[in-house]
């Protein structure tokens, strides 16, 4: 029998009301692989769930009470039997009836009289594919056992506990469970707020594999008092050193002084971020860095000016997910429309979750296609 050494042989169930063709079948196979006969379609469907499970089906087409067609819409609605490949073996050699038994999953079509090579040839090939899909679908699963793993380490190590609310608000909605975007927010030991809005390449654990580093050194530098400034340096080069060249970090990283009222806003290939009073749009903060991780950062950035805001101002900071939302025929939600809803909200104090109804709206669709997240930073 077609065997190896550490498989039984493969069963296949025959079903045909005429017990000569069975023989005929079993003659030709028999020497290869256990057969199973059945002489009419009930008794294949029972047939069907007798363990061990055919791995095959050679299923005759015209036969009394229940034809073959029927068998196999009734073997495709079972779920214990749907995977089983069919191959039709029939008289019938019309196009037509040729095309219905492939309509109905079948996977070949053989007809009579049978030619024995052409029979053994295409049953061991729709075997042999039939194992490679088995193969393929437990390495799926395996995969997806390794990947609900990592996920989860990295989710655990993810998890900031410094997340410091008072001021900040925001809105977050990751595409997958772990997600290329970051928002962080902390305090200094002097009282200065530090709050980095990130988003790395891609989305998915990718891009989610970076952000353990970032959160540890956002964590550890904010614990030491470092500079805004500092931190934003010491993130870029060790993302420089330590992650593929393709795995970069595009970011916002706001820090407010509050004692000496002055504000840094430093964003690397972030979409503009802007700076609202009483609902009113005071500035735009573009990007003057290139992302962070590209290239190393001898020294820690500035600001080309300071920023004197004063108590109440909004610094509002997004992620390309927003902007980039598309309408079904193509266009982008875009900064402007954005900045409308954020004026509206800062200036009636609505709800930064009022803005997911929006952008789906706008695109007609429940599922994004990018992370979207937004902070708001009181000062």
């Amino acid at each position: 029998m077609e065997n190896t050494a550490d498989s039984q042989p493969k069963t296949l169930l025959i079903v045909d009301d005429a017990p000569e063709n069975i023989t005929i079948l079993k003659g030709v196979l028999g020497n290869l692989y256990r057969i199973r006969p059945a002489i009419h379609g009930r008794a294949a469907l029972r047939a069907a769930l007798v363990e061990p499970i055919p791995d095959l089906i050679l299923l005759d087409v015209m036969m009394p009470e229940m034809d073959g067609y029927e068998v196999c819409r009734q073997l495709r609605a079972d779920p214990r039997t749907r995977e089983i490949p069919v191959i039709f073996v029939t008289g019938l050699s019309d196009d037509a009836d040729e095309i219905l038994g492939l309509e109905l999953g079948a996977v070949d079509y053989i007809t009579k009289p049978v030619r024995p090579a052409i029979v053994r040839a295409r049953v061991k090939t729709q075997l042999a594919l039939r194992e490679a899909v088995q193969t393929i679908e437990a390495q799926n699963a395996w995969l997806r056992e390794e990947r609900e793993m990592i996920e989860s380490i990295v989710l655990r190590m993810r998890e900031a506990d410094s997340f410091v609310m008072d001021r900040v608000r925001h809105l977050y909605h990751p595409v997958e469970q772990t997600s290329g975007d970051l928002l962080l927010s902390g305090m200094t030991p002097d009282g200065r707020r530090i709050v980095l809005l990130g988003d790395f390449t891609g989305h998915g654990l990718k891009a989610a594999i970076g952000g353990p580093l970032v959160y540890y050194i956002f964590q550890s530098l904010l614990a030491r008092g470092e500079s805004g400034a500092s931190l934003f340096r010491e993130i870029n080069n060790q993302l420089h050193v330590r992650l593929p060249v393709d795995t970069f970090l595009a970011a916002t990283l706001v820090e407010v002084d509050a004692t000496r009222g002055s504000v840094m806003i430093l964003n690397a290939a972030m979409p503009e971020c802007y700076i609202l009073r009483d609902g009113v749009l005071m500035r735009r903060i573009h990007s003057r860095f290139t992302p962070l991780g590209v290239t190393r950062m001898a020294d820690p950035p500035v600001m080309e000016e300071p920023l004197r805001l004063i108590s109440g101002d909004r610094i509002c900071l997004h992620t390309d997910g927003i902007v980039e939302a598309a309408a079904p025929g193509g266009e982008r939600f875009g900064g402007e429309r954005l900045l409308a809803f954020l004026e509206e909200v800062t200036a009636r104090g609505g709800a930064l979750e009022d803005l997911l109804p929006l952008l789906r709206g706008f695109g007609a669709r429940e599922v994004f296609e990018d992370d979207i997240a937004l902070i708001e930073v009181t000062v």
